[in-house]
């Protein structure tokens, strides 16, 4: 700090000073050890103790985490500027009661809130109650509100009067196991929407946040229920067409227990210009019947058939413990999907694919990136013909899958299927590529697998005159990962060479 003073005080004017401590120190990154600094700063000399003092900007940033003085510093020396404010506490760390106490600090000043960003995982009910007296202090300055709750076990989510009900300005809203009354001003000009909800929401409350919020670009739902809250959905889009339109809203995140709830919003609201869905279904087995979803996902269908043109292969990810993933995604395309299902077979979600991509008028192609290999899923999923491309990463047991038989790859594929009527073939029908770049397996396997994944010519001619039809797969494109030193100079070539082996990486 000496060292800098004499080179800077005479030669910079305290406007540029300003600059460039205001672009070292931005608003949207300040941290706590960012306030030392400035603290240590103010040391340099006096007119730069003068110019930080005197620069309310530097003081506007707020954390609860923060020692008390430094709050108290920092509301003194802000003076009538919009606040910042974060306050995160967590019962692993012991702080909650302390940061509750703290958060009374910015009571007083609530009228200057700018952001309010609250988040708990545990309160007790004297600390509950001085929480929501803070949250629902009027701020009519607000703008971006943030408040996550502890989630309630047996009691529903309480329902508070955010802000005092007067945030005009306010722009971006994320509850988490709170919610706020239906009616309340908070639901108008909205342009980002966030509810994480478990209980009991009614659908067409949901529905009108988008009729009061036209500006509205992103919007995300995650909503466990509680009970039958579920609309009627109408039987097509044709008898029954979207009555609302949200006409700037660009991204949408719909995490549900029940599809139909996903199935209700999506039919309701068209959104002409959405570029993002994002769909988590945790229950295939409440919907029988798949049209409802083919129907509520209409609307998205030529921008489907548009971004599976420029992508080719959609994209789907096979996990131990968490939902199946397909996401059709490119760089160019206009328009991501992921699709997230748990809760149902395989059989039933590749169903569920193929009615999306047939009824968008595409081609359906699949790049799988496969966490787990017990023999249930190969069996399904060797059958796919869809999948062209199989990227195997771990094949470890999952815990859910301890009493599991695990299939062995790359030996599954060398596996010979007979199948009446159709012959020979083996699983994975119409693989092209295979990437076992992350997978530990000697490249010895690797070449037993295909000697009897693709049988000499003389062996196929020997079972066709047989009229046994054999249904030899494309030859690979494959990538492998490190290998032994004796197998780079002995196996390489030999797969390289190998007569199923279009080119090896």
């Amino acid at each position: 700090n000496r060292s800098i003073a004499p080179v800077t005080e005479p030669h910079l004017p305290v406007e540029l000073i300003a600059i460039i401590l205001k672009l070292r120190f931005p608003k949207e990154l300040r941290w706590g050890e960012d306030m030392i600094e400035i603290y240590s700063l103010r040391l340099v000399s006096r007119p730069w103790k003068e110019l930080i003092e005197g620069t309310p900007w530097f003081w506007a940033v707020i954390s609860a985490y923060w020692p008390t003085t430094v709050i108290q510093d920092c509301l003194r020396l802000s003076r009538n500027h919009l606040l910042w404010i974060t306050a995160f506490s967590s019962w692993a760390d012991g702080d909650t009661e302390d940061v509750t106490n703290k958060l009374q600090l910015f009571q007083p000043h609530a009228a200057r809130w700018e952001t309010l960003d609250y988040h708990t995982d545990r309160l007790s009910a004297s600390a509950a109650q001085r929480v929501w007296d803070i949250l629902e202090s009027p701020a009519p300055n607000l703008q971006t509100l943030y408040a996550s709750l502890p989630k309630p076990r047996l009691s529903p989510a309480p329902t508070l009067n955010l802000a005092g009900g007067e945030a005009i300005r306010l722009k971006d809203l994320r509850l988490d196991n709170i919610l706020v009354p239906w009616s309340s001003q908070l639901f108008t000009g909205l342009e980002t929407f966030s509810l994480k909800i478990e209980g009991t929401v009614p659908m067409t409350e949901i529905v009108t946040i988008f009729i009061k919020n036209p500006g509205l670009r992103s919007f995300s739902l995650s909503f466990r229920s509680r009970g039958p809250d579920i609309p009627t959905l109408p039987a097509s889009t044709a008898s029954n067409p979207s009555h609302v339109t949200a006409n700037v809203l660009e991204e949408v995140d719909l995490c549900v227990e029940d599809p139909r709830v996903a199935s209700y919003i999506l039919s309701q609201v068209f959104m002409p210009a959405c570029r993002s869905l994002r769909l988590v279904v945790e229950s295939m087995t409440r919907m029988n019947d798949l049209q409802p979803l083919n129907v509520a996902l209409s609307q998205f269908f030529e921008k489907i058939e548009h971004a599976i043109s420029q992508c080719g292969r959609t994209t789907f990810y096979v996990w131990p413990d968490i939902p199946h993933e397909w996401t059709i995604r490119a760089p160019q395309a206009s328009f991501q999907l992921s699709l997230e299902l748990s809760g149902s077979p395989l059989e039933r979600i590749i169903e569920c694919i193929r009615n999306i991509t047939l009824a968008s008028g595409s081609q359906l192609e699949l790049e799988v990136y496969l966490n787990t290999m017990s023999r249930w899923i190969a069996a399904e999923l060797g059958g796919w013909n869809e999948i062209t491309k199989l990227h195997v990463t771990s094949t470890s047991k999952s815990y859910d899958d301890q009493e599991e038989e695990m299939v062995i790859f790359p030996d599954y594929l060398g596996q010979t299927r007979v199948e009446s009527g159709s012959g020979l073939s083996w699983p994975f029908p119409k693989l092209q590529e295979l990437d076992l770049s992350q997978l530990e397996s000697p490249l010895l396997r690797l070449f037993d697998m295909l000697n009897r994944r693709y049988l000499p010519s003389s062996d196929v001619q020997s079972m066709e005159e047989l009229d046994i039809p054999v249904n030899i797969p494309p030859r690979l494109d494959i990538r492998v990962g490190g290998m032994r030193e004796w197998e780079d100079g002995v196996i390489l070539p030999a797969l390289e060479n190998h007569r199923g082996v279009k080119s090896l990486r």
